[in-house]
């Protein structure tokens, strides 16, 4: 790790392991990490993702999201190159969530950009991807709200995530409910049908596992 970073997390849900092409059998972990002298509305933050292709004996560590406030983050595979990075705006001034796309397997970033169709209030999201036929399918689920913890959605590419073609609600609050509803989330692919998504929910009271049928 370098000198200036004064924080540094590995991301709040899973890691993911290349399973074809140049890069196949790396393991990618996204992370964030504060680097520095602190600034306000959490702009000292950067998201980045590193790396092993010996199976933990080393690490190399990517370059950084170059989003001032870009957070916990998690990375899918897209393509036999590509990786997708889906990160947090700490800075909370676009409600959205920051998607960076990577042709190298995840070392250096061909792109960063806010998605405007994926809302987020400052919140973790998870992303999943796994083959079908030669193609990967890219799953997302995040707290779909620009105002508070709330509407979790769980959504499917089959571009990498240029588009959805699958969008289910899967947890909204009642109307004149409080505080937090839905807030982290985690998925799973049980089977080809079945996505399994792990949730707190009730203000942060329970965590719920529910599954999911998809297309």
């Amino acid at each position: 790790f370098k000198e200036d970073w004064r924080a540094f997390a590995n991301t709040p849900g899973h890691a993911f392991q290349f399973d074809s092409g140049p890069y196949r059998g790396r393991i990618y972990v996204g992370a964030n990490r504060s680097e520095g002298e602190p600034k306000p509305n959490g702009r000292d933050y950067f998201a980045f993702g590193y790396y092993t292709d010996d199976h933990g004996q080393s690490f190399n560590i990517s370059d950084k999201i170059p989003f001032e406030g870009s957070n916990e983050s998690m990375a899918a595979q897209i393509s036999s190159t590509g990786l997708y990075m889906n990160s947090r705006n700490q800075q909370g001034n676009e409600r959205y969530r920051i998607i960076s796309r990577s042709d190298d397997g995840g070392k250096t970033w061909m792109s960063t950009e806010y998605d405007k169709n994926l809302p987020d209030p400052v919140n973790q999201g998870a992303v999943l991807s796994w083959k079908r036929g030669k193609k990967y399918i890219l799953a997302i689920s995040n707290a779909a709200d620009t105002q508070k913890r709330d509407n979790l959605t769980l959504r499917l590419s089959k571009d990498g995530g240029n588009t959805w073609y699958f969008e289910q609600l899967i947890a909204k609050a009642p109307v004149g409910y409080k505080g937090d509803y839905a807030a982290y989330s985690d998925i799973v692919l049980i089977n080809k049908k079945t996505i399994g998504v792990l949730f707190e929910k009730e203000d942060y009271s329970k965590i719920v596992f529910t599954r999911i049928k998809i297309k």
